[in-house]
């Protein structure tokens, strides 16, 4: 089961409707991708690159480009 489908299982479980979980699972992922990205680079990021990450993964960028971008 990818990450995804197990936390939508777990709001389910929780007893959350289609509607709150439609509206809070793209900002879960978000919040899991910056913390990839943050895992990868292997440091703890700035207030400015945490914005930067924050607003290229609203723009539908991978975790691996914008880890490339900051390590670059």
């Amino acid at each position: 089961m990818d990450t995804e489908a197990l936390i939508k299982a777990a709001l389910r479980e929780a007893g959350y409707g289609p509607d709150a979980i439609g509206s809070a699972l793209p900002r879960i992922m978000r919040i899991l991708q910056a913390e990839d990205v943050r895992i990868e680079v292997g440091r703890t990021l700035s207030r400015k690159e945490r914005e930067h990450v924050r607003l290229q993964l609203e723009l539908g960028f991978d975790v691996s480009e914008i880890v490339a971008g900051l390590k670059g």
